[in-house]
């Protein structure tokens, strides 16, 4: 999977299935490459990666099959503009609030005519430092950017239909454990008013012709989210995935009388 085919599997509204990494590990990047999944999505903002590491997990992960994206740890184009350069090909900008965060967050990851946009550096790791075509990498890099807006407070619940209506939006990622604590029932997703606001908030963004993206814990939980037209889909968490399997492995010799 490539960014652009990527891209071209939500516009046409087909689903693509990624994780979340909180393991900042180069093996653990190649283990989940090589069980077939599409993206992976480096968390900063709850995770501990750190800005010195990123450029050898893209690595890792580009070279698995995978699609690298970042959460970075908060908006802002200082945070966005490393994670480009340092060769992520997607980024999540958690928490956009306004119509004002969306569209700073978005001209943070384009380049433009506005010091606003993203700033201009052709010699890092994005361009593999190759001097002779520096035009070449400014011309072509806002089309191999996965833009992703995370909406998960009421505040941008409240200007989602002006968000979906800017230019170079891919998805919006509708981030149900903090939107559910906006709305006053922290982790009650099947409370009729969160049920009422998420799937009002999928059918908005659909609506405008833009992608939803979603979290589910496990494989049943994504096939639900694909039924309800959700495409950009992360599945659990590498850390969680790590522990089920070893515990299902305890639980297996348990039963056999060799529990540890």
């Amino acid at each position: 999977m490539t960014v652009r085919e990527l891209k071209a599997r939500l516009k046409a509204r087909r689903p693509v299935f990624g994780t979340w990494s909180h393991i900042p590990s180069l093996q653990t990047v190649e283990v989940i490459g090589a069980a077939g999944l599409d993206f992976i999505v480096f968390d900063m903002e709850h995770g501990p990666h750190s800005f010195t590491e990123m450029p050898a997990l893209y690595c890792a992960a580009e070279r698995s099959g995978l699609v690298p994206i970042t959460r970075v740890p908060s908006a802002g184009n200082s945070n966005i503009l490393r994670t480009l350069d340092s060769g992520a090909r997607g980024v999540i900008v958690p928490h956009v609030d306004s119509l004002e965060s969306a569209r700073l967050s978005l001209a943070a990851m384009r380049y433009g005519d506005s010091s606003e946009n993203r700033g201009v550096a052709t010699l890092t790791r994005a361009s593999m430092f190759d001097y002779r075509n520096e035009k070449a990498h400014l011309a072509g890099q806002n089309e191999l950017v996965l833009s992703v807006l995370l909406i998960e407070d009421k505040g941008g619940l409240a200007a989602l239909d002006d968000i979906c209506r800017l230019p170079g939006l891919d998805v919006v990622f509708l981030g149900i454990y903090d939107l559910s604590q906006s709305l006053g029932m922290r982790g009650g997703f099947d409370h009729p008013r969160f049920r009422e606001a998420f799937e009002g908030a999928v059918a908005r963004v659909l609506g405008h012709g833009v992608a939803v993206g979603c979290y589910a814990a496990d494989a049943a939980g994504a096939r639900a989210l694909v039924e309800r037209g959700i495409t950009f889909v992360t599945v659990s968490v590498d850390g969680a995935v790590l522990r089920r399997a070893y515990q299902g492995i305890v639980a297996e010799l348990a039963t056999e009388g060799r529990a540890p």
